[in-house]
């Protein structure tokens, strides 16, 4: 497939979740309804989608670990995880392989990723 061809695919598949998106009533319905689709969208292996704590100094995330149950995870807003540095800078971080330190640090020297989810998680 060209590349023309594979990025029209692509802007399909991503108008098509951003509609199931904004048809849906709140983030959890979002992570069961369509985590499978935006998973594939973007090639990922799994989905967690972050909100604002109230107090507004943390991130809460929301991450599948299950068919249908979910585990909230609670970071600081600080440059020391993934999650946190976005939320901090307010920038987007793509990252080939999250266990990649020298990778973490071309973002950020105090930035690691939390091992501990994944082990907790399968």
């Amino acid at each position: 497939m060209s590349d023309v061809a594979s990025r029209l695919v692509f802007l399909k598949n991503l108008q098509n979740v951003t509609n199931k998106i904004h048809a849906t009533n709140n983030i959890d319905e979002i992570m069961l309804a369509l985590s499978q689709d935006i998973c594939n969208l973007f090639n990922a292996d799994r989905l967690t989608i972050y909100v604002l704590s109230e107090d507004k100094q943390s991130v809460v995330s929301k991450v599948k670990t299950g068919l249908n149950s979910f585990k909230d995870i609670k970071l600081p807003i600080s440059e020391q995880s993934i999650a946190g540095y976005v939320a901090s800078t307010k920038s987007v971080v793509n990252l080939r392989d999250v266990y990649d330190s020298v990778e973490l640090q071309q973002y950020s020297p105090n930035m690691r990723f939390l091992q501990e989810v994944d082990k907790r998680t399968g």
